[in-house]
């Protein structure tokens, strides 16, 4: 039996080279996924590509996420050949599962991608409900942010992150790094660390070194590699740096490299953070962040986003929430997107359930 894969139409890879190009995708420094995004593109995916991607030991699995930022920005596009094969992309890998060869995918039978994709796992659409939101069709209403937040760093600042808990910044740092290759002025490598899962300042090089591709390191070996570097760091949970196992070293170096032009910082916390680490004016010493980034702040939704939101995940459901169940929602929520996407989803499974 032949191959068994699936690919873009021959218009499409025209396309994709098109983009790839206006977009310098090829200029990302990794060669993995440069190269994997080329197979993608010219042969297809098949089982034993997937096997490599969901093996977190190989090289690829290593570095799929940032194939899927790849991916996920061909399905924003207004293309609709490469919409479905990102829609394709997303539904073999969750899957796992090729049966039989499919023909190429032409224009004239594509589905309209958020028609597959608004039912969730589950066939609930208000999901996820914890964790960050990883896909670009799911991510709703911070399109201002985005704007705001790209113009300061286009100006060669930082961006600090402010919101309460559960207020969205996670899934906008996503947003940030996927669209950060068409968006950013010049050639930036978007670097994305969870200080939830660093517990020490020997761990933070490390997983800084290690998504940079680089050889682990610190002092002025880090200072080396970074002369060639232009990365933007993406900090999520940045309140743990206030943790035993850090010091003040580290944010100097950051502000260091900032100041070289080496590194643009988004910083996201729920605490301003000049509040945020007090020994920073400590003997008069100048705040490791101060002037390097300015402020953008995540609020809740006004009530006319909170409809428009219910409406938009509950299209081709058949499924509509009442007057009074919008009303319930936006007071029980006041805006705020996780408690607004656990009460949709609890009211959804009881329409269900009265079907």
């Amino acid at each position: 039996m032949g191959r068994k894969y699936w690919k873009l139409s021959s218009a499409g890879r025209e396309y994709v080279k098109a983009l790839c190009k206006e977009l310098k995708w090829e200029s990302l420094g990794n060669t993995e996924i440069c190269e994997t995004l080329r197979e993608t593109m010219n042969f297809g995916i098949d089982r034993g590509t997937l096997a490599k991607f969901l093996d977190p030991d190989s090289k690829r699995g290593c570095n799929r996420h940032k194939l899927e930022g790849l991916i996920n920005a061909l399905g924003s596009t207004e293309d609709p050949t490469t919409k479905a094969f990102s829609q394709k992309y997303f539904e073999q890998i969750k899957s796992y599962s090729i049966a039989e060869p499919e023909e190429e995918l032409e224009v004239s039978t594509i589905e309209p991608l958020v028609k597959a994709d608004n039912l969730g796992e589950f066939g609930n659409p208000f999901q996820p409900l914890n964790g960050r939101i990883e896909k670009s069709e799911q991510f709703f209403n911070r399109e201002k942010e985005l704007r705001d937040i790209f113009e300061i760093l286009n100006a060669g600042s930082g961006v600090e992150l402010l919101g309460d808990r559960r207020m969205g910044k996670s899934s906008l740092l996503q947003q940030i790094r996927y669209r950060a290759a068409s968006e950013l002025t010049g050639q930036w490598e978007a670097v994305y660390l969870n200080l939830q899962k660093i517990h020490s300042e020997a761990e933070f090089y490390e997983s800084f070194c290690e998504e940079l591709d680089i050889a682990n390191c610190i002092g002025i070996e880090l200072n080396r590699s970074m002369k060639s570097k232009r990365v933007l760091l993406l900090l999520d949970e940045t309140e743990n740096l206030q943790g035993n196992g850090f010091t003040r070293e580290i944010r100097d170096r950051l502000r260091a490299f900032a100041e070289d032009g080496s590194l643009r910082l988004v910083v996201a916390t729920c605490m301003p953070l000049d509040h945020l680490f007090p020994d920073s004016d400590e003997r008069g010493m100048t705040s490791p962040f101060q002037g390097i980034c300015l402020r953008v702040e995540l609020k809740p939704w006004q009530e006319e986003t909170v409809r428009k939101f219910v409406v938009t995940r509950l299209e081709n459901t058949g499924i509509s929430f009442t007057k009074a169940d919008m009303e319930k929602l936006w007071r029980e929520s006041q805006g705020h997107p996780q408690k607004l996407m656990k009460a949709c989803f609890d009211l959804y499974r009881q329409y269900c359930e009265n079907l």
